[in-house]
């Protein structure tokens, strides 16, 4: 048998859903209004719906979390906060959060509501649990691809709650580092509205050629994860330390959900032997891609990846599903409860119920008057008591004091029992015991975080560059920039000599995903060089914290922090930043609000190969037959692969260590805006080289020129128009922002 404590939790993407995950045993479900969320084509919830669905919750016993769980643009923060003090004042139980600049203000407005840190906070490490759990959190969202060692590790060293995902659809990216089908089609993961890019088919081809590496690899889905399954693991995830298990399906029918949650309910209650043949049948049929126990089981390549079709293979039976209708089509929950009553003549009438320490006391307004013809009996009077089915409880327990020849209509005791049970209710319903927040006072707090006087700053028109590769470091011309990313270990210490010799600030880039094992290595780097840096470059919230409290250096926030707003400008100047580059979602109406008003040194990208996708998986390990990741960091099929879409676009693809990025078939080039964006509030533009080995010292000259006014306009449309012709590009967001 398992923890019970472990809270077991439901996805609900409709009311039905509703009923099934909390008819058949979840603890708590999670679910979103029709705004602010990150499943925004599920059938979601109004604001009736949300407080109807909190009390039909509370009085069965279960939590309800609301997802608000997308980056939140400036002009939506106001919007957003004023949903939150709803949500607040029908006592929702947490609120999930991906945005930074939201968090930050929730807990400034609203001390007390629960904050769960969205998987889309990409948390997969100690310092980024406790970075949350300074900021207040109760629990995060552990990313999905976290080991169970390190599970372990931050369960043992931080008191923030762990929830993990335990079933359901899975991403193949780090959530939260997936820019794919935003750079693509405009619809972005971060914003609730993926269109599942890594749902299509791709040939795995080499990246110079074009050509396709293997017949049996063309056309395949080798971006699909199959479905995540851990019924037969389940109590190796509860030992990790997770604290609520999660089952994925906002967007599944409210059959999937009951006999999901109905079976996980079984394996937590009377241990994972109790799944039968016809359990794990019932799984598989309602809904299913084939299954993984996922990459914290260490499931792998051909293992993890469903490459022969993305879409479910289960064709449920009407046996299974009329089963699971009816698991949820009637009331299955029941509480007991006692009731005492007392008809006594010439007095009123009165009720006490009691429930778990509860007692409620009502008197009626008639007094109980001598029969004539009719009088009561004890039978008939708990009778009357007795009718709760259109109720969550049970009569227990009656004890009646009744004066013998009593009358009391029977519509005054009916009256009584149900004022008893509505009090009841109200009592239970109320998990949190908060008290609505007064307007005046709210409108007051508020108003302090939205009231901005415009800076005003000088264009300082600077340019950086960020290098992966020494050979592109060699290209440069060092007198041309204002800072230098360095991404590589091959002569590092000699780039950062001749860095500092050029007096040009140094910072070191660090990787998306790090583990325990990678910040001690990463400790030890820093420390090799510790003279010769004059900060680091940060894109994942572990990352920064472990920098911050381990090192005195300029800490930069790279694209990874998804910093999409002011008010997440804000909070990171405030925890110490010294400047950060903006997320590439963001349009330039967007940038000029972000970067007038609060003073920071901010950095946008203005040329390079976006990185689309960040993922534990390797697609070449399918081509190779890899069966774990344990020789990435010695593999042959490292670099020069990549991806090919029907389209017959090519995306770059590099493993590094353990990690895989695909980068974008384009470059982003917006060298003739490059005036309109330093106008808009940023300081500094980036130009990011990738994988590129030649033609870097070409880019690097013209945009400096042009930054620092000694291109004219007409140099400038000609490169452009030049560089289209030969390799195409994209503006990126900066003209049409995301959905």
């Amino acid at each position: 048998m398992l923890d019970k404590n472990v809270e077991l939790l439901a996805p609900v993407g409709s009311m039905e859903s509703l009923f099934a995950a909390v008819q058949n045993g979840a603890d708590a479900v999670y679910l979103g209004g029709k705004l602010f969320n990150a499943r925004q084509y599920a059938s979601n919830f109004d604001k009736d719906e949300l407080k109807y669905a909190i009390e039909y919750a509370h009085l069965r016993g279960v939590k309800v979390y609301v997802t608000v769980n997308i980056l939140i643009d400036d002009d939506e923060m106001k919007d957003t906060l004023d949903y939150i003090k709803y949500l607040y004042e029908i006592d929702v139980d947490g609120i999930i959060v991906q945005d930074l600049g939201l968090a930050y203000l929730i807990k400034k407005l609203f001390p007390d509501l629960p904050l769960h840190g969205s998987t889309q906070m990409t948390i997969n490490n100690l310092p980024g649990a406790l970075f949350l759990q300074k900021l207040g959190f109760e629990r995060v969202v552990l990313a999905r691809e976290v080991p169970l060692e390190e599970i372990k590790y931050i369960h043992q060293n931080s008191n923030i709650e762990l929830e993990g995902f335990i079933h359901g659809a899975l991403c193949v990216c780090y959530s939260g580092q997936c820019l794919m089908s935003s750079i693509i089609g405009g619809r972005s993961g971060n914003r609730g509205t993926c269109a599942q890019p890594c749902r299509m088919a791709y040939s795995l081809i080499d990246y110079s050629s074009g050509e396709e590496l293997s017949d049996l690899w063309n056309i395949k889905y080798v971006l699909s994860p199959k479905d995540l399954n851990t019924i037969e693991v389940l109590d190796s995830i509860v030992d990790s330390g997770i604290a609520s298990l999660k089952i994925e399906g906002r967007m599944k029918r409210p059959e999937y959900v009951a006999v999901i949650v109905k079976n996980y309910r079984k394996a937590l209650d009377l241990g994972i032997d109790s799944i039968t043949e016809e359990d794990k049948k019932d799984i598989y049929e309602i809904f299913n891609r084939g299954f993984t126990k996922g990459l914290p089981f260490k499931d792998f390549g051909r293992k993890f990846i469903s490459y022969d079709r993305p879409d479910n293979r289960a064709v449920p039976s009407d046996q299974l599903l009329n089963r699971a209708k009816d698991s949820f089509s009637k009331e299955n929950i029941k509480f007991p409860i006692e009731m005492e009553m007392e008809i006594l003549i010439d007095k009123p009438a009165k009720l006490c119920l009691k429930y778990e320490g509860e007692s409620i006391e009502i008197k009626s307004d008639l007094k109980v008057e001598k029969g004539k013809k009719v009088v009561l009996t004890k039978e008939r009077v708990l009778a009357q008591l007795a009718k709760l089915n259109d109720t969550v409880y049970y009569l227990e327990r009656a004890i009646i004091h009744l004066d013998e020849g009593a009358f009391l209509p029977i519509s005054v005791i009916n009256s009584l029992r149900r004022e008893a049970i509505k009090r009841l209710n109200n009592k239970r319903m109320n998990f949190n015991k908060r008290k609505p927040l007064p307007e005046e006072e709210y409108l007051a707090n508020i108003s302090k975080y939205f009231t901005f006087t415009k800076v005003k700053r000088n264009i300082e028109s600077k340019i950086s560059l960020s290098l992966l590769k020494e050979s592109q470091f060699n290209q440069i011309d060092i007198r041309k920039l204002d800072r230098i990313y360095v991404g590589f270990d091959g002569g590092l210490k000699e780039a950062l000599f001749k860095i500092k010799e050029a007096g040009k600030e140094a910072f070191l880039l660090t990787d998306r995903i790090l583990y325990k094992g990678d910040l001690d290595r990463l400790k030890e780097k820093i420390k090799s060089v510790e003279g010769l840096i004059d900060g680091i470059a940060v894109s994942n919230l572990g990352t920064l914290n472990w920098v911050k409290y381990n090192f005195n250096f300029d800490i930069h926030g790279d694209i990874g922090l998804n910093i999409f707003n002011s008010f997440s400008a804000n909070f990171l100047k405030e925890f110490g930043l010294k400047s950060l580059t903006l997320s590439p979602e963001v349009n330039m109406k967007q940038i000029e609000k972000l970067c007038t008003r609060h003073p920071f040194d901010y950095e946008a990208i203005g040329y390079g190969y976006l990185p689309l996708m960040i993922m534990k998986h390797c697609p070449m390990s399918l081509l190779k037959g890899c069966k774990d990741d344990s020789n990435c960091r010695a593999c042959s099929y490292s670099k020069g692969y990549g991806l090919k879409d029907r389209m017959g676009l090519k995306f770059y693809m590099e493993r590094k260590g353990k990690i895989t990025t695909i980068y974008n078939s384009v470059p982003i080039m917006v060298l003739d805006s490059l005036r309109q964006i330093y106008k808009k509030g940023v300081n500094m533009i980036r130009l990011d080289f990738t994988f590129e080995e030649e033609g870097i010292r070409d880019i690097q000259e013209i945009y400096y020129a042009c930054a620092k006014g000694l291109a004219s306009e007409e140099e400038v449309m000609d490169y452009v128009d030049k560089f289209r012709k030969r390799r195409g590009i994209t503006k990126g967001h900066y003209f049409r922002g995301v959905i």
